[in-house]
């Protein structure tokens, strides 16, 4: 079971900070388990990452806040998102270059992994692949090379309302494979003994990719700091653990 956030944040060792002059908001639409997985308590790792990077930078005090990606999106085109973006990646953002925002260093390591029943195990080698199978995929979500193939006929799409639907609807025989954050298969398979045993992970991820900050340009003030406390983090056991336990 995860440590308690406060029993957490105790054994850093780090200096608790007497004053925090500008609040920054990490604004984050991962909405799943083990990101942000309970709003009501602030339970998920980018709830934790707030609190570390209050600990670590003088003068900040972090907070994180849902927002649905639209909503998000919409907002950072518009120029009137305050605040920051936690847990992504420049190609998800058009922004390979790296030149329409700032990016901090990744925070983590994270990979969409192809799973399928233990009895019906899916050998997985790219997205043709999967033609003529059906498909539970979150409504909404984009699979590179899968979505294609769906609209081409080859591949037939469920949707579903969550990658935890999507893996209900596969152990009921209702599709033969879905994708998931590698992350959330196993902090769902944690929560829920019962799935345990009954699911096969493809060895071939179907994308493999880093978590970062994304840092709009009028908050260009914000790089240095940021930056200097991530790269702390990577080298930090206790924050290292957090991530194995997820």
């Amino acid at each position: 079971m995860p440590c308690p956030r406060r029993l957490f944040l105790s054994t850093l060792a780090l200096p608790l900070l007497a004053q925090a002059s500008e609040e920054v908001t990490l604004y984050a639409y991962h909405l799943k388990v083990p990101y942000m997985h309970h709003l009501g308590r602030h339970e998920g790792l980018y709830f934790d990452l707030a609190e570390l990077l209050t600990l670590r930078i003088p003068g900040l005090r972090f907070r994180t806040q849902y927002l649905p990606r639209r909503r998000l999106e919409a907002d950072l085109v518009a120029g009137r998102l305050n605040g920051l973006v936690v847990g992504v990646n420049p190609s998800w953002f058009k922004d390979k270059e790296r030149t329409r925002y700032l990016w901090s260093p990744p925070l983590m390591r994270d990979a969409d992994v192809v799973v399928s029943r233990h009895d019906r195990p899916v050998s997985y080698s790219g997205p043709e692949s999967l033609v003529g199978m059906r498909m539970a995929l979150p409504r909404g979500y984009y699979y590179f090379g899968v979505d294609e193939l769906v609209r081409e006929g080859r591949i037939h799409r469920e949707d579903s309302e969550s990658e935890e639907t999507a893996l209900m609807m596969l152990s009921l025989g209702r599709a033969d494979a879905t994708i998931t954050t590698r992350r959330t298969l196993y902090a769902l398979l944690a929560l829920r003994p019962g799935l345990r045993g009954k699911f096969h992970v493809a060895a071939q991820p179907h994308d493999e990719y880093e978590r970062h900050i994304l840092i709009p340009q009028d908050k260009a003030h914000l790089l240095k700091p940021i930056s200097e406390a991530v790269l702390l983090l990577a080298r930090d056991p206790a924050w290292q653990n957090r991530l194995l336990e997820r």
